[in-house]
C-alpha cells in the first residue's frame, strides 16, 4: 500500500524532467499531473491509454483506487454546463477514484516516453528531440542500415490492424523520428525531415495528403494507430512503477484501431 501523495511525488519527479517547460503553454488543453484527489491509501494502479467513462468503470471493477492515462479529459470552455464533463468528473468523485493524466510529458519524456520507447524497440539509439511546433513532442532515432521489413515485422504485432505503410524510401533505415498519436507533419516539417536525412517517420494518425508528400520526398511512412502508438510509454511507466513502488498495478487495455 501506497499514498496518493507519495504516488503524486514520484510521478511529479520521474516525469517534469525540464522544470523550465512551462507546460501551460505547450500543453495548454491537456493534463500534465494530477487531475482530481481521491482516496489518499491506494492498493492498486490502474493505466490506460485514455480517460473515458467505460476506464473509469473497468478501473473501478479491478478495485484501483488511482487511474493514470495519456488523455485525461478536457475541461469546459467556460463556466457553463457541459454533460460529457459531468458525467465523468462525477464518476470519480462518487467512487473516489484519483486520475492522472499525462500528455506531453508521456510523448516527450526522454527515458519512457512513448517515442523514445518505440526507437528502443526497434532496436535503435536516441539521437535528438524532434521538434513540433517547436516543442519537443518526439525523437530522432539512429538505427545501423536496419531493413525497414524487418522493423515493420517487429512492430506490427504492436501497432494497429489498420496501420498505413508509404514505403516511398529507402529499403535500409538510418535515420528515424517517431513522434505518436497525431504527430502527422505539417508543410514546415517536410523540409525539416529531408534536411536531416530521415529515412523513416513513425506516427499514429494519416493524412490524405500525406501519400504523395511522402513519395516526393522519398521518404517511408507509418501510420501505426493513434491509441497503439501511445500504449507504449504507458507500459513502461508501468513497469517502473512495480520496480520502484510497494503496489498493484494493472494495465486496462480498451483498444481502439484507429
Amino acid at each position: 500500500m501506497i499514498t496518493l501523495t507519495s504516488l503524486n511525488n514520484f510521478l511529479s519527479k520521474l516525469l517534469i524532467y525540464d522544470k523550465k517547460f512551462n507546460l501551460s503553454l505547450v500543453d495548454p488543453y491537456m493534463a500534465n499531473g494530477l487531475v482530481y484527489h481521491g482516496e489518499e491509501k491506494i492498493n492498486k494502479i490502474a493505466l490506460a491509454v485514455s480517460a473515458s467513462l467505460t476506464v473509469f468503470e473497468m478501473a473501478k471493477k479491478a478495485d484501483a483506487q488511482a487511474l493514470i492515462v495519456h488523455h485525461a479529459f478536457n475541461f469546459p470552455p467556460n463556466v457553463r454546463y457541459d454533460q460529457l464533463f459531468q458525467n465523468r468528473y462525477s464518476f470519480l468523485v462518487k467512487n473516489n477514484l484519483s486520475l492522472f493524466g499525462y500528455h506531453f510529458l508521456l510523448d516527450s519524456h526522454p527515458q519512457i516516453g512513448h517515442n523514445v520507447s518505440i526507437i528502443k524497440e526497434i532496436g535503435g539509439t536516441i539521437e535528438k528531440p524532434f521538434l513540433h511546433k517547436g516543442n519537443p513532442w518526439g525523437y530522432f532515432g539512429r538505427v545501423n542500415n536496419l531493413p525497414l521489413a524487418k522493423i515493420i515485422n517487429g512492430l506490427k504485432n504492436k501497432l494497429s490492424p489498420s496501420m498505413t505503410l508509404y514505403d516511398f524510401g529507402p529499403k535500409n533505415i538510418n535515420r528515424v523520428v517517431a513522434i505518436s498519436g497525431r504527430g502527422t507533419p505539417l508543410p514546415p516539417d517536410i523540409q525539416y525531415l529531408v534536411d536531416n536525412k530521415v529515412d523513416l517517420f513513425i506516427t499514429g494518425e494519416n493524412s490524405e495528403w500525406i501519400r504523395e508528400i511522402f513519395r516526393e520526398v522519398k521518404i517511408n511512412y507509418l501510420a501505426g494507430g493513434h491509441y497503439h502508438t501511445e500504449r507504449f510509454g504507458i507500459l513502461a511507466l508501468e513497469k517502473l512503477i512495480k520496480e520502484k513502488l510497494e503496489v498493484e498495478t494493472e494495465f486496462i487495455e480498451l483498444v481502439n484501431n484507429v
